[in-house]
């Protein structure tokens, strides 16, 4: 097998095993609960703020646990405004359907929506978003690496705009970036980039599914989606998932121990297939930038004449896996709405896949998982012909 769907999830990393084992058979306690059992597994939960508040450079108050990125975009979106504020939100018109969606369940409880676009390329209008800031304007919410197409958008320059613009106008525009896709793999200055709010997720980086997290800036009010207990300060009661809590925190530590090193591998990894398919796979196009404004773990490319869904199954029958998309809109019958967002050619939307890479994945593994993918495109363009 070779995996190439890491952007939609990653396997747990195998020196996880014996901490989740032990979780589940002798330190499973209630973290709430004050006996032994309780306080050992509340050391799980400390432990686990640490090591994600190290890695980013902040206070360990400042970490707050969900089930991963789409609660924590929605806490993010939905606890920083008050209801009885209504006023604009401004996010892009490619952003996760976690937010997306959520913007515009705001957008019909009387808050102003507002879409940035984005050029062929995949990346942000900055002057189109500055012409969007106004003194109605309650929150931005932005992604920092769009999960289909890889695209890094000007996170430092955004924070700095609304920064500027928050003292210049005394107002108070909260700023949240969905990190899901770059948590772990790229860099990211939060208090230089002065963001408010920021997602992540587990299972992106070699953790637990069902676990993530939010940055919460100290000073930062959020209000509850949910009402219960008094655990993570009351704003997300209820028992902890001390397993996925557990893992996040050992996958942070691990992804940002060697995160350079781990990038460069995986820059070597995408140039390979790029370099592999320019060289013998006629008329295809890769969707979003190449270069420094993308990010090397994904890639996405289309395949004139071909269906991507066709390609994706012909290529799991080679036991190579890849997918169309996003893995939360990959069941739709319709065109990515963040490839329709760059261009409008109905043939380039349909042979579109995505390619999405890892610290594990190895060399051998990308040009074996290339010939074979320009192999089968040749197949399936010469069964096309023939009808």
């Amino acid at each position: 097998m070779i995996y190439l769907d890491h952007s939609a999830t990653t396997p747990v990393d195998e020196a996880q095993k014996e901490l989740i084992l032990k979780l589940m058979y002798t330190d499973f306690g209630n973290p709430s609960s004050l006996h032994r059992l309780g306080v050992n597994s509340e050391k799980y939960i400390k432990k686990s703020r640490t090591q994600i508040s190290k890695a980013l450079n902040v206070n360990e108050k400042e970490i707050l646990f969900t089930s991963g990125g789409t609660e924590a975009n929605n806490f993010a979106i939905q606890g920083a405004v008050p209801k009885s504020k209504k006023g604009r939100i401004i996010t892009s018109v490619f952003e996760h359907p976690s937010v997306l969606n959520c913007v515009e369940e705001m957008s019909k409880k009387g808050f102003d929506a507002y879409y940035v676009k984005v050029n062929t390329e995949g990346i942000l209008d900055l002057d189109e978003f500055k012409s969007a800031l106004n003194p109605e304007t309650v929150l931005v919410t932005m992604m920092h690496v769009n999960n289909e197409i890889g695209t890094i958008q000007p996170i430092e320059e955004i924070g700095e705009i609304i920064h500027n613009y928050n003292r210049a106008n005394n107002t108070k525009i909260v700023y949240h970036v969905d990190a899901v896709q770059s948590f772990g793999k790229i860099r990211l200055d939060v208090k230089k980039s002065y963001i408010d709010l920021m997602s992540f997720s587990a299972h992106k980086i070699n953790g637990l599914k069902g676990s993530g997290g939010l940055y919460v800036r100290e000073g930062i009010s959020l209000i509850p989606l949910v009402y219960g207990g008094g655990q993570e300060k009351g704003l997300r009661p209820g028992t902890e998932n001390i397993y996925g809590i557990a893992s996040i925190g050992a996958a942070t530590e691990g992804a940002f121990k060697d995160l350079e090193k781990h990038l460069e591998h995986v820059k070597i990894l995408k140039s390979k297939m790029i370099e592999y398919l320019q060289e013998n796979c006629d008329d295809f196009e890769v969707n979003g930038s190449i270069g420094d404004r993308v990010s090397p773990y994904i890639l996405n490319v289309s395949f004139r004449g071909i269906k991507g869904e066709v390609l994706l199954h012909t290529l799991e029958m080679n036991s190579i896996y890849v997918s169309t998309g996003s893995a939360c809109s990959s069941k739709k019958k319709s065109y990515s709405h963040v490839l329709k967002a760059m261009f409008h050619e109905d043939e380039r939307l349909d042979g579109a896949i995505r390619i999405s890479f890892s610290k594990q994945n190895t060399v051998e593994e990308i040009l074996k998982a290339s010939e074979i993918i320009c192999k089968e495109v040749k197949a399936l363009r010469s069964i096309i012909k023939r009808r």
